[in-house]
């Protein structure tokens, strides 16, 4: 197995070094067992999965005739929505190659622009805006599970740098659009409660 390196990084910010000097230690460990298996581990805050929990919250709720459940499952699906749809908007304008890639092609891009393969689509994590989003959101209506909720989210986002799929920030970034998205469907929730 041939070990991978980070590409030079010709950085214009001290983040972005910072950012290239973490991706550097860490890319020639991503093919490793454990960081493989714990990567694999943090792909149920991909999309589907994280679509299918919501939906799983939801029909929990209604077999258990359990409002708050209902309730906590539509929150959670709604805000994971919104956080995707947000990370969307973002990538399609930004183009970043992610660790991984950039060692394997041997060159690094972080500029405006559009491209569509994963593999120049680091910048913003969209598994950490979703996992985010649907743990605060959980959290609202289970306020004593929500440090654990948390808790699982950024151990999830911290995963994909780990794995070398994403750079600091753009976990960084996803952290903060999930919370944005969240706190976004919170507001238009209680905004429609007092109608």
């Amino acid at each position: 197995m041939t070990k991978l390196e980070l590409p030079d990084v010709d950085a214009s910010t001290p983040i972005e070094e910072v950012d290239a000097a973490v991706a550097q230690v860490l890319v020639p460990h991503a093919e490793r067992g454990l960081v493989q298996l714990v990567g694999d581990l943090s792909d149920f805050t991909d999309q589907e999965p994280l679509y299918a929990a919501g939906g799983a919250v939801i029909g929990t709720g209604l077999v258990l005739r359990d409002e708050r459940t209902v309730r906590a499952g539509t929150r959670m699906l709604a805000a994971h929505l919104l956080a995707t749809a947000l990370r969307g908007v973002v990538k399609r304008l930004v183009v970043r190659t992610r660790p991984d890639a950039a060692a394997r092609r041997g060159e690094y891009r972080f500029a405006p622009g559009e491209r569509r393969e994963s593999e120049f689509s680091s910048f913003p994590s969209g598994h950490t805006a979703g996992a985010i989003a649907a743990a605060r959101a959980l959290g609202r209506h289970y306020p004593g599970s929500y440090h654990a909720w948390l808790g699982l989210a950024g151990a999830a986002s911290v995963t994909q740098v780990l794995r070398s799929k994403h750079y600091v920030t753009d976990v960084v970034a996803g952290a903060a659009i999930g919370v944005f998205a969240e706190e976004l469907i919170d507001r238009l929730i209680r905004r429609a409660e007092r109608i």
